[in-house]
């Protein structure tokens, strides 16, 4: 039986267009466009997931947060906040409301297509262990930053990403796409292993993502390292001519032909060592946003957050 998630999101075409592509991954979506409509939904109804938007004409979403955690029979439904951007001081009230999680404004539905599993996996109870990677993935790794932020002690929570990979495979196909991402979690695995204790802890997170979390001290170790590998290894992955061109040719839907260059690995990370993080939500947040930053170039390469308190 598809699972049911109820969207309440008062600006009509941004709930449809998530009811939409949910109902294209193989899930029963209902929408409600206030606070009022959606509390009766949630409570009349039996839904798997909820996701609300902050800001309602009626009743906030932290309030209806609070309501439906409040009551027996909705207080264990997985409930994702989403904020504005100019929110993210508010994440501990989402907090305090009970949220499961958040997700900022504006997202890609693949994102939220990710916490949305995650969350149900949580729920269900499905601590899986990846098959190719011989990883943890993502709901193991929120449970674990979770820990570490509210532990008090000092962390360092780096994102880890491989650019590239759609067209990649695209023209080698599944099976060289799978090498390439066994590949790189050994080489994450192996630069942990050899650098730093049992404490690290590594994820992998889906499309072509990981996560490790450590101590603030080893940020450059761990990233310089993984940048180094990474840009020796996948060099095998090519064949002598698309290496020697710096480019694979894929075609766009008009037919023209778009050159791809050669794979690269971003890494961005968060630490609290010289900031106040009050959430796993804004380590997860503030690592994403440096990483997309380190994204828009076009080599291999990381960055750290070093702002001191300052809003996002």
């Amino acid at each position: 039986m598809a699972e049911r998630i109820l969207i309440i999101e008062d600006e009509q075409t941004v709930a449809d267009i998530i009811a939409l592509n949910l109902r294209i991954e193989g899930f029963e979506a209902e929408v409600a466009t206030d606070g009022t409509s959606g509390l009766e939904a949630a409570t009349s109804g039996k839904f798997d997931l909820i996701i609300c938007d902050v800001m309602m004409p009626d009743i906030d979403g932290y309030e209806i947060c609070r309501r439906l955690k409040s009551e027996r029979r909705t207080k264990k439904i997985p409930f994702i906040l989403l904020t504005a951007r100019t929110e993210v001081e508010n994440k501990l009230a989402g907090l305090q409301a009970g949220a499961d999680d958040f997700l900022t404004k504006p997202f890609d539905f693949e994102e939220l297509l990710a916490r949305i599993n995650m969350n149900l996996d949580r729920a269900a109870e499905r601590y899986t262990i990846d098959s190719l990677t011989g990883l943890p993935g993502n709901v193991q790794s929120d449970d674990t930053l979770r820990k570490a932020v509210t532990s008090g002690k000092e962390f360092a929570f780096l994102l880890v990403k491989i650019n590239g990979l759609k067209p990649y495979r695209e023209v080698y196909g599944d099976e060289n796409f799978e090498k390439v991402i066994s590949f790189t979690a050994q080489t994450i695995k192996e630069v942990v292993r050899k650098g730093g204790s049992k404490e690290d802890f590594v994820a992998y997170l889906g499309n072509g993502e990981f996560s490790i979390l450590t101590i603030p001290e080893r940020i450059e170790l761990f990233s310089r390292s993984i940048v180094k590998l990474f840009d020796e290894g996948i060099k095998k992955f090519y064949t002598t001519g698309d290496l020697e061109r710096g480019s694979i040719v894929t075609f766009d839907r008009k037919g023209g032909m778009v050159d791809n260059p050669i794979m690269t690995i971003s890494i961005g990370a968060s630490t609290n060592a010289h900031r106040q993080i009050q959430s796993h939500w804004e380590a997860t947040e503030i690592a994403r946003e440096v990483l997309e930053y380190a994204r828009t170039f076009p080599k291999s390469g990381y960055f750290v957050d070093r702002r001191k308190g300052q809003e996002l």
